[in-house]
């Protein structure tokens, strides 16, 4: 009884998962949600993440964690563009720091909740995927 019990358990939390990725993937493509982008200065890196993600599924995977995944599976779902799955993954990573001049133009322009450090620098910010130049490219791959 109690090995039938967890199963349908954990069946039940695979499910809810399940559900909770593809509306947040969908969520994001939409532009319903938005990406937190983390600056790190020592290089220049954008790092996105997503702050309204439950904890539960920031758990590390073998290589990729939940998070990651989100986000390229929200790429390709707004760029239509299958073929984005066969990168290594973190497509939105290298993406934002691929060409960081258009990144920055991107940033003047739609950045949400911009936050900085006592020095004036920009460490965080907020952005819907839609105003992010280089994934709006791939719209018409």
């Amino acid at each position: 009884m109690k090995k039938d019990q967890f199963t349908e358990n954990s069946k039940e939390f695979e499910d809810k998962k399940t559900s909770l990725i593809e509306n947040t993937v969908t969520a994001i493509a939409k532009g319903e949600m938005l990406i937190d982008v983390r600056v790190e200065l020592s290089p220049l890196h954008y790092h996105p993440w997503l702050s309204e993600l439950p904890d539960e599924f920031r758990q590390e995977k073998e290589y990729l964690s939940d998070e990651e995944v989100i986000l390229d599976d929200a790429v390709l779902a707004y760029s239509r563009h299958g073929t984005l799955r066969l990168s290594t993954g973190c497509f939105l990573e290298n993406a934002l720091n691929g060409n960081v001049k258009q990144t920055q133009k991107d940033i003047a322009h739609h950045a949400v909740n911009p936050k900085f450090d006592e020095n004036h620098v920009m460490t965080d910010f907020k952005i819907k995927l839609e105003d992010i130049t280089v994934a709006n490219m791939l719209k018409i791959l």
